[in-house]
């Protein structure tokens, strides 16, 4: 498998995600519609749009995605991996579980919130203080995740030097075995 295939598989298991999540936002807001607290009918199907729109996407186009986020490396139907490219994939599969787990939640949640509150006609200034901390978290959470997805190769590198040209990493060593008895 390919450092390429790997992130490739990440994306369709994003794809799975955002499509689900798409199907939880739906529900939230149509409860909120229901008890009669966001009035606007366009958030409830806006934001799951734009989820299914993600998950197409990825769903349907990872390994551009991949060869986007990782380079290119010619095919070679082994399970070796060189320790630079596994580091180059662990940054870009944690990046997006960065972007998943934290990030997504985070602003989701904020703009569902937000949207209620201006659909029920109030200023988002008199929203609580603590709501827009969450929103600056979950930006800067995104921000982490987005550069250890763009950026692996660098931060790659930064954590697994590359080997000087020429130079073993384990130098050889001479064994003499003593045949003697």
């Amino acid at each position: 498998m390919t450092p390429q295939q790997a992130v490739g598989l990440a994306a369709r298991l994003f794809a799975i995600w955002l499509a689900l999540g798409s199907f939880q936002s739906w529900a939230v807001t149509r409860a909120l519609r229901s008890q009669g607290v966001m009035e606007a009918a366009w958030v409830q199907w806006s934001v799951p749009a734009l989820y299914w729109v993600g998950a197409v996407v990825l769903w349907f186009f990872p390994m551009s995605v991949a060869h986007r986020l990782v380079p290119r490396s010619k095919f070679e139907d082994r399970l070796a991996l060189p320790a630079q490219q596994a580091v180059v994939v662990a940054c870009v599969v944690l990046g997006l579980a960065v972007v998943l787990v934290r990030a997504l939640p985070a602003l989701s949640g904020y703009v569902s919130l937000a949207a209620v509150w201006i659909a029920s006609g109030a200023p988002l200034s008199a929203m609580d203080g603590s709501r827009h901390i969450e929103l600056f978290s979950g930006l800067l959470q995104l921000l982490v995740g987005l550069a250890f997805v763009f950026k692996a190769a660098a931060i790659a590198a930064r954590i697994l030097p590359p080997a000087p040209t020429g130079e073993s990493l384990f130098p050889a060593t001479s064994i003499v075995a003593d045949t003697r008895l």
